[in-house]
């Protein structure tokens, strides 16, 4: 399970590709994959490294535009 420290990094993270037995330390983002799928594997269980961001606001902004959503007004984005 993945999370946050009390800082809202991801230093201490880390994620197996099972099916490419290579381990992922720090902030990576899963992608749905049908190879997994096929193996029985959550679609999800599938992640690359990234630089992308480095804190949870972060990970949200990146999650926000990789799905192509509108950011929300600034005085909401504080509820994260």
């Amino acid at each position: 399970m993945e999370s946050f420290d009390s800082a809202g990094t991801t230093d201490r993270i880390t994620h197996t590709n099972r099916i490419e037995r290579e381990e992922i330390s720090g902030c990576h983002i899963h992608s749905a994959t049908e190879r997994y799928q096929l193996r029985g594997q959550r679609e999800d269980s599938y992640a690359q490294s990234t630089n992308r961001y480095h804190d949870l606001s972060g990970a949200l902004k990146c999650l926000i535009n990789d799905a192509n959503f509108e950011e929300p007004p600034q005085h909401q984005q504080e509820l994260f």
